[in-house]
């Protein structure tokens, strides 16, 4: 496990990216099973082997090299301290979330029926109508989704609204949790890279992914 050392005490922490791959889309393999396994657990990940191997629902060997394969790449990351694991109502815990994602504090999360769970930095009736877009937008890819990773070879369900110079004006990512699908709607620079996005996508796994 790299320089990691099995006498001391590690936590696993799914890093952004790590949450981004295993909602980027539908698609099963074991990567991404043991990715949402982590994600919905409701209590601190003390690593160990045995942990690794249980979740993962493989052998010691291969259990190992997955979550090793998920460290090289930067999906999951051992720390001395657990991460937070945040608990209440999602309306209470999201929006302060949300407000870390973009630049101008300006994100919203609606489920495919266009229903808004929470939003930050929008009018109750821009909400509503990014909601209803951000629905739509979710029946859109998946009517596409064949073209859309098949023929073209685009992976992800990302859309965007761009101004003249390539610049996004508000960013919408569809995310797959189990058999659910949400989108997030970001305007301006999003910041996807910060630990809030991985902590919402937990947030979702832990109330809506059923094992």
């Amino acid at each position: 496990m790299g320089d990691y050392n099995q006498d001391s005490i590690r936590y696993i922490a799914i890093t952004p990216s790590g949450a981004y791959f295993a909602t980027l889309n539908p698609t099963p393999d074991d990567a991404r099973a043991l990715l949402l396994q982590l994600l919905s657990t409701e209590f601190d990940l003390l690593y160990s082997l045995e942990l690794v191997s249980e979740l993962a629902d493989l052998d010691e060997t291969q259990a190992m090299g997955l979550f090793q394969q998920l460290l090289d790449r930067g999906f999951v990351a051992l720390t001395e301290a657990p991460p937070e694991i945040r608990k209440g109502p999602l309306e209470d815990i999201l929006p302060g979330l949300l407000k870390q994602l973009s630049d101008s504090g300006k994100a919203l999360l609606a489920d495919d029926q266009g229903f808004c769970l929470s939003s930050t930095g929008y009018s109750a009736e821009q909400s509503e109508t990014l909601a209803a877009l951000a629905a739509d937008l979710i029946s859109l890819q998946e009517r596409h989704k064949r073209v859309i990773s098949g023929d073209l070879g685009l992976a992800g369900d990302s859309w965007g609204i761009m101004n003249a110079v390539g610049q996004s004006q508000i960013g919408c990512w569809v995310i797959h949790m189990g058999h659910q699908r949400f989108c997030l709607v970001i305007s301006d620079m999003p910041k996807l890279n910060q630990q809030a996005f991985a902590e919402i996508l937990s947030c979702l796994a832990r109330r809506y992914l059923e094992y």
